[in-house]
């Protein structure tokens, strides 16, 4: 069983508070935008609702990560989260298409004031509170940057927090001012604002996200730096069957598949690891390292 280290956790239950804060206020308040008639707050409710699905999946393979379940991904976790990265910004696409679809058919109309207008006013104005506060729980989680995962969610959240910001004030005006076409450009304006927000989060996701997908080697003085931890640990292992390396954001994902002596006992083996996975991350700070050891005589298909 893996043991989670007080980081782990903390980035664990960041994501997880956010998520069920997210469904919690889901239902009333997209049934709360359908009821004003309010594009810019439909806009935001299916934006937030399309993100609690990724988050929900986000907090899923956070988990996973967090506990070492990872064997059925041919390699590490750097993928893993970065594809999950690319569904957060695939799933913004998709909402900003529907807003700006609803922008190109939506036309003036009467509007009043009502408990559909001020309920409509005080979700949007609760869901601002309740970002901006998620948001800050996310940015203490996400400081060290050693998940994308939360970095993702983080920066998600700081567009939503946003876009919330804009919302407040046009729904406000579209529901309370009372004058049809103050209304209209009011909503028009809040919903296009909340497309353009999603379009610029999903651009800056995907292109941190897609060079780190496709597997890149390392520069060649990161390299030597590998190369020099396996000639000094040379006497203490018997063959070297596979290293495998690639760029992981600002830092470096690393795999050696070593062979040992079958008569040698597991505790001097797992000695040997553990003084060259120090020496490597002394080599490579932020590295990833992996290190899998194999009886002498065994070997795998790279």
């Amino acid at each position: 069983m893996s043991i989670m280290s007080p980081a782990e956790r903390a980035r664990e239950r960041a994501v997880a508070i956010a998520v069920l804060a997210d469904l919690a206020l889901c239902g009333p308040f997209v049934a709360v935008a359908i009821w004003s008639g309010s594009l810019t707050m439909i806009a935001d409710g299916v934006r937030g609702t399309l993100l609690i699905c990724v988050g929900l999946v986000s907090y899923a393979t956070l988990r996973n990560i967090n506990r070492r379940r990872t064997g059925n991904f041919e390699y590490g976790t750097a993928k893993l989260e970065q594809a999950v990265s690319i569904l957060i910004a695939m799933m913004l696409v998709v909402a900003a298409c529907f807003i700006i679809y609803k922008i190109a058919t939506k036309v003036p109309a009467a509007s009043e004031t009502g408990n559909a207008a001020y309920l409509a006013t005080f979700f949007v104005t609760f869901n601002l509170f309740l970002n901006t506060a998620q948001m800050l729980s996310l940015r203490r989680a996400a400081r060290d940057g050693a998940s994308i995962i939360v970095v993702s969610q983080y920066r998600a959240r700081i567009a939503k927090t946003i876009g919330s910001v804009v919302v407040v004030g046009c729904v406000a005006l579209d529901q309370l001012a009372g004058d049809m076409m103050l209304s209209y450009w009011a909503d028009i304006v809040g919903s296009t604002v909340v497309a353009v927000i999603m379009l610029t989060t999903t651009y800056g996701m995907l292109k941190e996200a897609m060079p780190d997908l496709l597997d890149r080697s390392l520069a060649e003085p990161m390299q030597m730096e590998i190369n020099k931890v396996l000639a000094q640990f040379f006497d203490e292992y018997d063959d070297i069957i596979r290293v495998r390396s690639r760029r992981l954001g600002n830092g470096a994902e690393v795999e050696i598949t070593l062979t040992f002596e079958g008569d040698r006992p597991f505790s001097q083996i797992a000695g040997i690891l553990d003084r060259m996975r120090a020496a490597l991350t002394q080599a490579l700070p932020g590295a990833q390292i992996v290190l899998v050891p194999q009886p002498a005589g065994h070997h795998v298909m790279a």
